[in-house]
């Protein structure tokens, strides 16, 4: 049941990621679907002729799922009742979760006769110390399920499956979306991200944490839950201050003197410096930096800038080395490295373990 290929769906809000591994772990194919935030089955459609066109042969569909609440902490079997239940999930993470559910649904329809495995990222954090876990909230609050999540699991299970003797390890995850987790004996027990992908350190368009009453004081001015969504979620981080996603077209501007991108990249390298840093306190020290996701892999001045501000903590590049790989300088005390992010041979693995559970 599970020597065939498996089709590995990365739904994200601009476009649709995908790839396809034989049983032996091999990459059959890349595909990268731009499309419509409203338009799965488009998406899904030209994702399925792009596999028949291969003459692959599929045996199930394996989908990454950004929020699985307090219930689902390991990868499962798509039912109606699965399905329900993400849709009950949306308000956890209205940013995403619609989208996925969309993508799952369509793939369902595409596919109707193939096993569908959903993969969350929130399960990688699944068993977060209850110091981390817990938020400073009323137990009523925390019975609702309004506690700390972490996000970029899928891709943070492919980097501790990747380097060997990570030790006390700090994944800064860089991208669309930025988080950064600590990682002992390949555990989470830390992690920026919170209830939502909106917490933690700034992002291309989230705000990251703020103070609660900076929201409170919009809304008694008028501003609408909406509103306020909106402008957390798609008007603040990088593009609040510079007025840009773009970090390449940020670093250009700042080069260039532009006062606005200088400031988004100095608040961003400094927000992910202060939770490394942080993160050394509940490690006990720090062995390995890790740097992943598409800002992470492919901006060097992100990196340099995150790396000056912890220099303290034996943090040095040396200026000659190429991402991905070891950036360290020689005689470094932590060893810095870039790992490209690969959440889709997780998903591989992880629906290949469903099937075989199922077939037993």
């Amino acid at each position: 049941m599970t020597d065939g290929a498996v089709l590995a769906v990365n739904p994200g809000s601009r476009s649709l990621k995908a790839a396809v591994h034989d049983a032996a772990g091999h990459r059959l194919l890349d595909v990268h679907v731009t499309r419509p935030v409203d338009d799965a089955r488009t998406a899904v459609a030209e994702l399925a002729d792009r596999v028949a066109a291969e003459g692959i042969q599929l045996i199930a569909v394996a989908h990454r799922v950004v929020h699985g609440g307090p219930e689902h902490v390991r990868p499962a079997l798509v039912d109606d009742e699965l399905l329900a239940s993400l849709r009950a999930l949306a308000p956890f993470a209205p940013l995403h979760l619609p989208g996925d559910v969309a993508e799952i649904a369509a793939a369902r329809a595409q596919w109707p006769d193939l096993p569908q495995v959903a993969c969350f990222d929130t399960a990688f954090h699944a068993d977060l110390p209850a110091e981390a876990r817990r938020l400073p909230l009323p137990a009523e609050v925390d019975a609702l399920g309004v506690r700390r999540y972490g996000f970029h699991g899928l891709n943070l299970e492919h980097v501790v499956d990747t380097v060997p003797e990570l030790g006390r390890a700090v994944i800064a995850h860089l991208g669309g979306g930025c988080s950064v987790t600590a990682v002992a004996e390949g555990r989470s027990v830390a992690t920026s991200m919170s209830f939502s992908p909106t917490g933690g350190v700034l992002s291309a368009s989230r705000s990251g944490d703020l103070d609660p009453d900076a929201l409170l004081f919009l809304a008694d001015r008028g501003w609408s839950v909406e509103e306020l969504r909106d402008l957390v979620d798609h008007r603040s981080g990088l593009a609040g201050i510079a007025g840009s996603t773009d970090v390449r077209e940020i670093t250009e501007r700042a080069d260039a003197g532009d006062a606005d991108s200088r400031l988004a990249l100095d608040v961003l390298s400094r927000s992910v410096a202060v939770a490394v840093a942080g993160y050394t306190a509940v490690l006990g020290g720090l062995d390995t930096l890790v740097f992943t996701g598409g800002v992470g892999e492919h901006s060097a001045p992100v990196r340099a800038a995150v790396a000056d501000r912890l220099t303290h903590l034996g943090v040095v590049l040396d200026p000659a080395a190429t991402a991905p790989g070891d950036l360290s300088a020689a005689g470094a005390a932590v060893r810095t490295l870039v790992v490209p992010a690969d959440e889709e041979v997780v998903l591989d693995r992880q629906a290949r373990r469903v099937l075989r559970e199922l077939s037993r």
